[in-house]
């Protein structure tokens, strides 16, 4: 198959030259809303907030987990829809499980 310049930088766009990740680092992947908390006086920076509530999401972020938990961004998307696209995508040619998280259904509040 002959890579997509295009395609993987909708697909990596958290990563280092929109390459695919070593896949073997992560256990699973998972969609999460986001927000960026960069006051005026840092728009450039890379204060995120993950795992909001879609009403509150500026953006959605697919995530690799490690087994020790740890969050690594390997794209973000703008569009809800296109996120569960993409999400749909990454998890096909990663070959792990892809998680929603359970904060894009709630309303503000974090489940419990």
């Amino acid at each position: 198959m002959t890579p997509c310049p295009m395609a993987d930088a909708r697909l990596f766009n958290c990563c280092t030259d929109y390459a695919e990740p070593d896949w073997s680092r992560f256990t699973s992947l998972e969609l999460a809303g986001c927000r960026d908390l960069n006051g005026p006086d840092d728009p450039a920076g890379t204060m995120v907030v993950g795992g909001e509530p879609a009403g509150n999401a500026a953006f959605f972020a697919v995530y690799g987990r490690s087994a020790d938990g740890e969050a690594e961004a390997i794209t973000d998307i703008e569009d809800p829809r296109d996120a569960l696209a993409v999400a749909a995508e990454l998890g096909l040619r990663s070959r792990l499980p892809v998680s929603v998280s359970l904060t894009l259904a709630s309303h503000g509040a974090q489940p419990s």
